[in-house]
């Protein structure tokens, strides 16, 4: 549906590359006005031109540090400024430093609650009384299938412990916020990606791990970051307007399938023996 975010303004963290620059160019051409932000500055102008180039609306600011209270209200108010009152806040950005619990720091499990947690509570908190003003208003925030089963990674291997408590955390974050705000006309979901090929894991896909990811999905491909951004738009358009409090995993059915990949012949035929060498199958466990 082209123009279907036609006359709407839209926040998104993170828009330096990766899923964010992919959210900023699908939002804009489909006539939404973007206001973006990141740390890295010359991505973040990168942006901006591809946007631009493209025929779409787009301001940001760069670098803003979406962890630090005040310079999160100075975006919300620099967001209001250039295009007025907003329609949608996609809390996309999220840094994250791994580590078992014995290897993590207090100081890099403050870094992950900080920028996968912290920077959503102030991103919603500074935008509501924008949404309240206008009446109602969208919320979109990223999470993470590590969220939700094991590890969050092939095999349940460590070295995701804070990440994944801090993603969980935003899947009831999301639900939470959909009660509290509902009162508001605010709709609030989450998008939990799985393997999704960004620059923060495509050196790992490259090295070799790509086959030990396609042993844990159905679908045997990359996820790209359109898949998400995708996602996040059908959760941000009036299509979704009956849905509020949910969660939409898009991971290639690693969830679904318990992180366990297709079916394995060879494993179902070992079972199909044990199953025909049972005399009495039991009915009563």
């Amino acid at each position: 549906m082209a123009g279907r975010f036609e006359g709407k303004v839209v926040l998104i963290t993170g828009t330096a590359g990766g899923q964010g620059r992919e959210a900023a160019l699908l939002f804009a051409a489909e006539g939404a006005k973007v206001v973006g932000c990141d740390l890295k500055v010359d991505m973040q102008a990168e942006t901006l031109e591809m946007v631009k180039a493209a025929g779409g609306e787009m301001v940001a600011m760069a670098p803003l540090d979406l962890a630090d209270d005040g310079q999160v209200k100075a975006w919300i108010d620099f967001a209001v400024e250039s295009y007025g009152d907003f329609d949608i806040l996609y809390n996309n950005a999220s840094g994250v430093r791994g580590g078992s619990i014995e290897q993590l720091t207090v100081e890099d499990w403050d870094f992950n609650m900080a920028n996968e947690l912290t920077n959503v509570f102030l991103a919603c908190k500074h935008a509501l009384p924008v949404f309240k003003r206008k009446g109602g208003g969208n919320i979109v925030i990223t999470a993470s299938i590590a969220g939700i089963v094991g590890a969050g990674m092939p095999g349940n291997v460590q070295g995701n412990l804070v990440h994944n408590v801090a993603k969980a955390a935003v899947i009831r974050l999301s639900e939470n916020l959909a009660v509290e705000l509902s009162p508001y006309n605010i709709r609030v979901n989450a998008v939990s990606p799985g393997m999704i090929d960004t620059p923060a894991i495509k050196s790992l896909l490259d090295a070799g791990g790509e086959d030990l990811f396609f042993e844990s999905i159905l679908i045997k491909r990359r996820g790209q970051p359109a898949d998400i951004a995708k996602a996040a738009m059908f959760l941000a358009s009036d299509d979704a307007s009956y849905i509020t409090g949910a969660n939409l995993v898009v991971d290639g059915g690693w969830t679904a399938s318990g992180g366990l990949g297709q079916p394995n012949p060879a494993v179902g035929a070992r079972l199909a023996n044990v199953m025909a060498d049972l005399t009495t199958i039991p009915t009563d466990v």
